[in-house]
């Protein structure tokens, strides 16, 4: 009899293994010279062209810390005029539904409910390859979906100035209306008592093998920024942060930071000084099957209140 599909375990198994190769990268001592963070290069958010949409929550950061910029499923690339080969590289969650018969639901009608999640196997654009009439001949199946006429091509994404980056980040940030200073010493910090952001001065930022100076700065500056999120007059997590702890509230901030940072453009690079939060994330793992997705959801809803407060997602009163 086939064993049913553990989908919790499947997600956190290719996640548990990514972040164990990062921890194993950083304690060798490679991330400085050869080994680059997956989701440093990324640019935007990961996005699956056959349905247009962009990745959210955790499954934004599994799709940034497997490098995938492009993903799809063995249909949506057949779709879009590509052919995948050899076994699914990435298992994002989507919420599964089941149906109420009218006999038993309020209503008396056929009703639908979202209950749990199950996972689902995405390729990433690097993995797959153009369909011909010969590659379609090769299949065991009929193709579901005829060869387009023009393939799908990814867009080219502009390589900004850090001049661009600091006026469009900068801009956000300000329209958070939040107490921020900037001190010329000391570290970067959010502050529960005085609802306040201190931020080191940009100048004390500097570059390295996988960010530049202004990257640093403001992956940084939107990691404290997602803890401002948490404040009871916003997003509220308080009781999130004293079940699960400190450890648990930074994860929170790492994934908003690497979201924002995707979402404004912003290389996404994790600081060195996190491999003690990565390791932490894998024995959390072991012990709690919903913490990622717990922590990506926070993360997502941190994401979605900064960007409620910028002025084009303003209602203006009539």
């Amino acid at each position: 009899m086939k064993q049913p599909i553990d989908h919790t375990k499947r997600i956190n198994d290719q996640l548990r293994a990514k972040l164990q190769e990062i921890v194993t990268a950083m304690d060798a001592g490679t991330c400085a010279q050869d080994f680059e963070m997956p989701f440093s290069t990324i640019g935007s958010r990961p996005y699956n062209p056959a349905t247009g949409h962009s990745a959210t929550g955790t499954n934004a950061l599994i799709a940034m810390m497997m490098g995938h910029t492009h993903y799809s499923t063995y249909d949506g690339w057949q779709k879009l005029g590509y052919q995948v080969t050899g076994s699914a590289d990435m298992y994002l969650s989507r919420p599964k539904k089941f149906k109420i018969d009218a006999d038993k639901s309020s209503s008396g009608k056929d009703e639908y409910r979202i209950g749990g999640f199950d996972s689902f196997a995405v390729w990433g654009f690097d993995t797959v390859t153009l369909r011909t009439p010969e590659t379609d001949a090769e299949l065991k199946r009929e193709p579901k979906h005829k060869i387009p006429a023009k393939p799908w091509t990814p867009p080219a994404i502009p390589k900004r100035s850090d001049v661009e980056t600091r006026a469009t980040v900068d801009a956000f940030i300000n329209n958070l209306g939040a107490s921020i200073s900037h001190a010329p010493e000391g570290r970067a910090f959010y502050r529960p008592s005085t609802d306040s952001v201190t931020m080191p001065v940009r100048e004390l930022f500097t570059a390295t093998s996988t960010s530049t100076a202004t990257e640093a700065y403001y992956s940084t500056f939107l990691h404290e920024m997602t803890h401002w999120t948490g404040h009871k007059s916003r997003c509220d997590r308080s009781d999130d942060r004293s079940k699960r702890g400190y450890a648990f509230e930074e994860l929170v901030a790492e994934i908003g930071a690497m979201l924002m940072c995707a979402d404004l453009g912003v290389t996404a690079s994790m600081r060195l000084d996190h491999v003690s939060y990565i390791a932490g994330w894998l024995t959390a793992l072991d012990s709690d099957q919903k913490y990622i997705f717990s922590a990506g959801k926070l993360a997502q809803d941190a994401c979605n209140h900064m960007h409620s407060l910028q002025p084009e997602n303003q209602t203006v009163a009539a």
